[in-house]
């Protein structure tokens, strides 16, 4: 049996310009573009009846791609991962018997992509789509969909000409959360105006440069109440689902960690943002981020800190915990806010500037690989514990993962020996066959004893096997539920 690991892999390239001819048109089915000559805008080409979908923003592209989704069983599901069948290329599964999990299988190559949160899908869309010209494109019929709004339940908000309505959209515990804020236009321009460098007279010199220039970013303008606005909202939201202590920290770093990271920056000289200018944007690299979630964490009275790896020109921040639990024993555990990760838990890899998650969870704790660190702007205040029901789970993957890999190992193993027993089997049936057809029976009855004997150990074996493949495969669904829990990719 085949051990299925599915994860989400967030892909970042430049796309490529395609030419649709009406020859080539038949060929699209299924496919994403992306309108070059109008800001990149993606379209999804439904195989079902040949129209473009407009994506839109995350949401919209999330809700439109489940919309025009397919069900499909687990045992589909499974035979999918391995080979696709024809006609489920370009189409958007739906596991129905686990939660509704969405795939986009690529047309291309029939590689399943998981969409599991709006943004995970918003990135597949522009990872995977083809860029196209205005005049090809118009060429394709546009279909319409009556989508539901990503939150139902929000009120129509009327907005002033200074007002910027922002709303957020996070998960955490399996539950899904939505918040609108209303920010000022004109102190968003206020911060904008703002310097990003740190001046200090010459016989006045800061004792630690790195940590004066962190403090400009956390410090909000004279009167700014912002973030205290939204503290209010965020604990309301808390208080009502029974979100408490250390459970209350990751609801928090939860919100901070799905604001989409900016890929934009990447490009440019990645100068950082106020806080403000964060929340505004909804959007943020590393050190944007980490300011935001350090402020976050203060003003719920913990311990925090800003840990730096220039060695990989990343940053994250970190929340006060017990030394041996710590991250380089700092007395932080490390928090990565590029993607949702567990408090503590540490990407094994970069790509573009966000952490990628992984199927490994040997050394997931250790930060090593990313170079030496530096820690900024340290506080001291609440420690969070909640570290150790995470290291109690992925121990509890790790073991999991070694029973899969020896159990995989074992069945190997009995595979090849019952191919050995069949082919002895056979080779006495073989015997007996040509015993019975040269007349000769008492030779064929003599090996009858034999032939049952074999068979019945043969059988006796297969059942065995068997009952070992159904907990193999009870183990994989296991380790892919507790993989994408741990990871909030349900």
């Amino acid at each position: 049996m085949k051990k299925i690991y599915l994860s989400i892999l967030i892909i970042f390239s430049c796309f490529s310009l395609f030419f649709v001819s009406p020859a080539q048109a038949a060929g699209l089915s299924g496919r994403i573009f992306l309108q070059v000559q109008d800001k990149g805008q993606a379209w999804y080409i439904y195989p079902v009846d040949a129209k473009r979908y407009y994506l839109g923003r995350p949401d919209d592209a999330f809700n439109i791609m489940r919309q025009l989704g397919l069900g499909i069983s687990e045992k589909d599901f499974y035979a999918s991962a391995i080979r696709p069948p024809q006609n489920i290329l370009g189409r958007i599964i739906l596991r129905v018997q686990d939660k509704g999990q969405a795939y986009y299988v690529d047309p291309l190559n029939g590689h399943l992509n998981y969409l599991g949160r709006p943004d995970d899908a918003f990135q597949v869309i522009r990872s995977l789509g083809e860029g196209i010209t205005n005049s090809d494109l118009s060429k394709i019929i546009i279909g319409t969909l009556n989508i539901t709004p990503a939150n139902p339940t929000s009120p129509t908000v009327v907005l002033g000409p200074d007002e910027n309505l922002v709303k957020f959209t996070w998960k955490y515990d399996g539950q899904s959360y939505y918040l609108n804020e209303i920010f000022s236009k004109n102190l968003y321009a206020q911060y904008s105006a703002m310097t990003r460098i740190l001046t200090y007279q010459l016989d006045e010199a800061p004792a630690n440069l790195r940590d004066s220039f962190y403090a400009m970013f956390l410090t909000p303008r004279s009167g700014d109440a912002t973030l205290d606005r939204i503290m209010v909202d965020l604990n309301k939201i808390a208080q009502t689902d029974g979100i408490t202590g250390d459970r209350l920290v990751e609801f928090m770093m939860a919100f901070v960690q799905y604001i989409p990271y900016d890929s934009s920056k990447l490009a440019g000289e990645n100068i950082p943002n106020y806080i403000y200018e964060t929340l505004y944007r909804n959007s943020g690299v590393c050190s944007d981020k980490s300011f935001l979630a350090v402020a976050i964490l203060r003003k719920i009275n913990y311990g925090a800190a800003i840990l730096d790896y220039p060695d990989n020109k990343h940053s994250a921040p970190g929340v006060a915990c017990a030394a041996d639990q710590s991250t380089s024993a700092s007395g932080y555990c490390f928090i990565e806010t590029t993607n949702f990760f567990p408090i503590g838990v540490v990407p094994n890899t970069l790509k573009a500037g966000q952490g990628e998650t992984s199927t490994q969870f040997d050394n997931i704790f250790d930060a090593s690989h990313l170079g030496s660190m530096e820690i900024y702007q340290k506080t001291s205040a609440l420690t969070y514990s909640g570290i150790t029901q995470t290291m109690a789970e992925a121990d509890l993957i790790k073991k999991l993962v070694q029973s899969i890999d020896s159990a995989k190992a074992e069945l190997n193993a009995v595979s090849l020996e019952l191919a050995d027993d069949r082919s002895a089997l056979d080779l006495l049936r073989t015997t007996m066959n040509n015993y019975i057809n040269a007349g000769d029976t008492t030779n064929y009855n003599l090996l009858i004893p034999q032939y049952n004997e074999a068979a019945k150990n043969y059988n006796d074996k297969v059942a065995d096997y068997q009952l070992k493949i159904d907990i193999y495969n009870a183990n994989i669904r296991e380790y892919n539920s507790l993989t994408k829990s741990f990871y909030q990719q349900v």
